[in-house]
């Protein structure tokens, strides 16, 4: 697997979960289950997420400890949203994961800029 396509996937994943911090703002827990029109288009941005975080080669993941990848692989059975639990669960990554994750891929750009990079090199 060529670099450019892990760089594309972390560029997705990076993007979407901004969108998601832009788009939650500071709503709370009550506001977001309640907003149809910002929930549906936060569920896309996460479904993004997920689907970048499975594609993303174990060389490259492994290479970003901090970053739960794990969780977020698991999240595919929490985004159907119709139970408590996986309320709590959507609710925990848009509340704590979103953001860490943010924190920590800034973070590794920085130190691993060539995981990052979309040159053929």
């Amino acid at each position: 697997m060529h670099n450019i396509y892990a760089a594309g996937l972390l560029a997705n994943f990076f993007e979407s979960g901004w969108a998601i911090q832009v788009l939650i703002g500071d709503m709370d827990r009550a506001q977001y289950f309640a907003s149809r029109l910002t929930r549906a288009e936060i569920k896309r941005h996460l479904r993004i997420m997920v689907d970048m975080a499975v594609a993303l080669p174990e060389e490259v993941s492994a290479q970003m400890p901090l970053v739960n990848w794990q969780a977020w692989r698991e999240l595919d059975a929490a985004l159907p949203c119709l139970s408590r639990a996986q309320k709590d669960v959507v609710w925990f990554t848009l509340e704590t994961l979103v953001p860490v994750t943010g924190y920590h891929l800034r973070q590794y750009k920085a130190k691993l800029p060539e995981l990052f990079s979309f040159s053929l090199a």
